[in-house]
């Protein structure tokens, strides 16, 4: 099945993704889950809730935009984000300010955008090492179009159907990203 639906997420992560496939791939941390479905099965012993007034002054300027909805976030998330809030303090100021604006992003979304980001990100994870190559080339060469051309792309694929999504993307899974949408094609 994984072959069939390389096609499809090629051109879905092309045209789609707010989040880099290679991004979220390297920072799926940066990607908060909550609820009791996301604690981990490792969890180990049961921690206690992490006040936000806790955290470092570096740990609350990362995590800044999850402020609100810290108090209610399951404790191991707390304290796997604080981990890695400390760790994203060491980065340099741009890479700082892309977690921020993707924890920003998230909390912006709706439950159900969240889980269909949860979906993309597991199958993502789940490509072949080449799958994934194949992906993030896509999504670069999306990313160096100028941004009327991809909100013309993302436009022109909402407006198709999934089928004709398989469609198309299975027709053109080994041609380089158009500079125009495929016109649209009712069958």
């Amino acid at each position: 099945m994984r072959v069939s639906r390389l096609p499809v997420l090629l051109i879905a992560a092309t045209w789609l993704f707010g989040v880099t496939c290679t991004g979220m791939a390297q920072t799926s941390s940066a990607i908060p889950v909550q609820g009791a479905s996301a604690v981990p099965a490792d969890a180990g012993a049961p921690k206690q809730p992490l006040a936000w007034s806790s955290l470092s002054a570096d740990q609350q300027r990362m995590l800044a935009p999850l402020q609100g909805e810290w108090s209610r976030m399951h404790p191991i998330r707390q304290h796997r984000l604080a981990e890695h809030a400390l760790h994203w303090a060491t980065f340099p100021p741009e890479r700082q300010q892309q977690i921020r604006e993707r924890l920003t992003r998230w909390t912006k979304m709706t439950p159900a955008q969240r889980r269909q980001l949860r979906e993309n990100a597991r199958v993502f994870h789940d490509l072949t090492p080449a799958e994934r190559a194949k992906v993030s080339e896509a999504f670069r060469k999306f990313q160096s179009l100028p941004p009327a051309e991809r909100r013309a792309l993302r436009e022109r694929w909402h407006t198709m159907t999934p089928e004709q999504r398989r469609r198309w993307a299975t027709e053109h899974a080994d041609k380089p990203l158009p500079l125009r949408p495929p016109a649209h094609q009712e069958h």
